[in-house]
C-alpha cells in the first residue's frame, strides 16, 4: 500500500467543516474522518479489517459534490493514520496531520481545477470498476508534501478552496503550534499537549478571507472550561480584516494535581444564513504538576509533622521548655499548611 486518499465533501456542512479543521490544525493534531463502508473502496476495506492501515500516509482532500458537470478536487493536507475503528457499517479514521501539499503548480482558476478534476474523478472510477469511492488506496498522483513554511502553504490552500462556491464566503483559520515563553509544545501519540504548571500558553492564529463581509459578524473565539485552564487574554475577537494575526494567552488555574482541559478555537458567523463554513479546532491540554515542586512541598510537610509531634516523640523523660515547644509547634503547623498537596489520578 502506497497510502490513502481520504476526501471530504460538501454534501453536509459537517463534512465541509472537517476540511476547515484539517487545514487549521497545528502539525501533530488529530482529526477524525468517518465513512460508511459503501464509500470505502473494497481493497481499502480489506486493509482496514486486516489492520494494515495504521501508520500509513494519507492525503486529505475536498471534493465538490457536483461531480458530473463541475467536479472540484483539491488536496488540502497530509496526515498519518494514527488508528482506525470499525463501528457497525462505519470506519473511523483517526488522523495525525502533517504538512501541506505543494500547490504551486496546481491550477489557479476554478475552470482549470474543474478540468483537471474531471480526469481525477475519471481515474478514480476506472480504478474501482466505474464506481467513485472518496476513501481509497488506489488513486492518481497528488502534489508532494511540504513540511516547512506552513503559513504560506496554508494560505495557498485557503485561496484555492475559496474558489469553490461552498467556501467562497467563509473565513479560513490556521492555529500555529502552541508555545510557552521557553519552548514549543508538541502533541503526543494521542494528540494531546502537555505543559507544566506555571507555564502560560501562547496560541497564535491567522485568519483569511477573499473578501470582508461586515454583515457576516465573524467572530474568533477561544474557550476553555475556565476551571483548570483559563484564557488570560480577550477570548473573543470580532473580525475586522480579510487577513489578520491574533494571539490568545492561557494560564493554568493553579491546581495542585495533574489536570486536563479542552481548548476550543472557532471562527464562525451567526448571521451568514448558512452560507459560510465554520472552522473549529480542539486542543486537548494536560497541565502536569511540577514534580520538583511536589517533592519540596512533601518535604516541608514531613518536617512540619515532625516538629508538631516533637514533644510526643521525645516523651515525658525529656524536658523541653514551653517556649521551644510553642515555637516548634508554630513552625511545624506553618510547614504543614504550606506543604499540603492534593493528589488525583492523571
Amino acid at each position: 500500500m502506497n497510502g490513502l486518499l481520504l476526501l471530504s465533501s460538501d454534501d453536509r456542512t459537517r463534512y465541509a467543516e472537517d476540511i476547515q479543521t484539517a487545514i487549521a490544525l497545528p502539525e501533530g493534531g488529530i482529526i477524525q474522518f468517518r465513512y460508511r463502508m459503501r464509500w470505502i473502496s473494497p481493497e481499502l476495506q480489506d486493509d482496514v479489517r486486516a489492520d494494515r492501515v495504521n501508520g500509513q500516509s494519507a492525503v486529505l482532500g475536498f471534493v465538490g459534490m457536483d461531480r458530473q458537470t463541475s467536479p472540484f478536487v483539491l488536496p488540502v493536507r497530509y496526515a498519518t493514520v494514527a488508528r482506525t475503528e470499525v463501528v457497525a457499517d462505519m470506519v473511523l479514521f483517526q488522523l495525525c496531520v502533517r504538512g501541506y501539499p505543494n500547490l504551486d503548480l496546481y491550477p489557479s482558476s476554478f475552470a482549470e481545477i474543474v478540468a483537471m478534476s474531471r480526469g481525477v474523478i475519471g481515474q478514480l472510477k476506472r480504478n474501482s470498476k466505474g464506481r467513485f469511492y472518496p476513501a481509497t488506496s488506489n488513486f492518481p498522483a497528488m502534489p508532494h508534501e511540504i513540511l516547512d513554511d506552513a503559513p504560506k502553504r496554508w494560505l495557498s490552500t485557503a485561496r484555492l478552496l475559496a474558489l469553490h462556491p461552498t467556501f467562497k464566503e467563509s473565513y479560513f483559520l490556521r492555529v500555529a503550534p502552541v508555545e510557552t515563553t521557553r519552548r514549543k509544545l508538541t502533541f503526543d501519540a494521542e494528540g494531546k499537549l502537555a505543559s507544566v504548571d506555571g507555564e502560560s500558553l501562547r496560541i497564535a492564529t491567522q485568519i483569511f478571507a477573499t473578501h470582508y463581509s461586515r454583515d457576516g459578524d465573524f467572530r474568533l473565539t477561544c474557550l476553555t472550561d475556565e476551571t483548570n485552564l483559563r484564557v488570560a487574554s480577550d477570548n473573543v475577537y470580532h473580525v475586522a480584516l480579510r487577513y489578520d494575526s491574533i494571539e490568545f494567552w492561557l494560564h493554568p488555574a493553579g491546581q495542585n494535581y495533574d489536570t486536563s482541559s479542552l481548548v476550543r478555537i472557532s471562527l464562525a458567523s451567526e448571521k451568514a444564513g448558512g452560507r459560510t463554513i465554520a472552522a473549529h479546532v480542539r486542543l486537548p491540554v494536560i497541565v502536569r504538576r511540577s514534580r520538583s515542586r511536589i517533592m519540596r512541598r512533601w518535604s516541608a510537610a514531613s518536617v512540619g509533622a515532625v516538629l508538631v509531634a516533637m514533644p510526643t516523640i521525645l516523651g515525658p523523660a525529656v524536658e523541653v521548655p514551653i517556649g521551644v515547644r510553642l515555637a516548634a509547634a508554630l513552625v511545624g503547623a506553618g510547614l504543614l499548611a504550606g506543604g499540603a498537596v492534593l493528589t488525583s489520578p492523571k
